[in-house]
């Protein structure tokens, strides 16, 4: 089984950074000390049976001396071929739906991974249809 590449990617960080910067909804991730890699991955995923277009994973502690990122968003780029800019948009808005930024008892930012609260995130459904991801 050939290896995985995932590679920083400048445009995707860009497109991110635009959609923190313009939308409300990533307000917590704006005002927070996060840091998000956006990552370019070279190989085609699937999980239950269906296509992954992208992907959004807290960095463990123990891999910062690698990933010097609080969470990392990764699109896997022959899922994604063929899209258009405003697709991949569509995508990375919605993995940045799941970074999860809280406080403990303290004031102390703590990170996690928020879930769908459907079988998608609702604000997806509600700005582009049950059929986002293929559009």
């Amino acid at each position: 089984m050939a290896s995985e590449n995932r590679v920083q990617s400048d445009e995707l960080a860009r497109i991110g950074r635009d959609l923190i910067g313009r939308e409300p909804l990533f307000a917590h991730i704006r005002d927070s000390e996060a840091t998000i890699a956006f990552l370019e991955s070279d190989k085609a995923k699937r999980s239950k049976g269906r296509i992954v277009y992208g992907e959004c994973e807290r960095v463990a502690d123990k891999n910062k001396w690698a990933i010097p990122a609080d969470f990392t968003i990764t699109l896997y780029g022959p899922n994604c071929k063929g899209m258009d800019d405003e697709h991949v948009r569509r995508v990375i808005f919605h993995e940045l739906l799941h970074v999860g930024i809280s406080e403990d008892k303290d004031g102390n930012e703590v990170y996690g991974v928020v879930p769908h609260d459907y079988e998608d995130f609702r604000e997806c459904l509600d700005r582009w249809g049950m059929d986002w991801q293929t559009k």
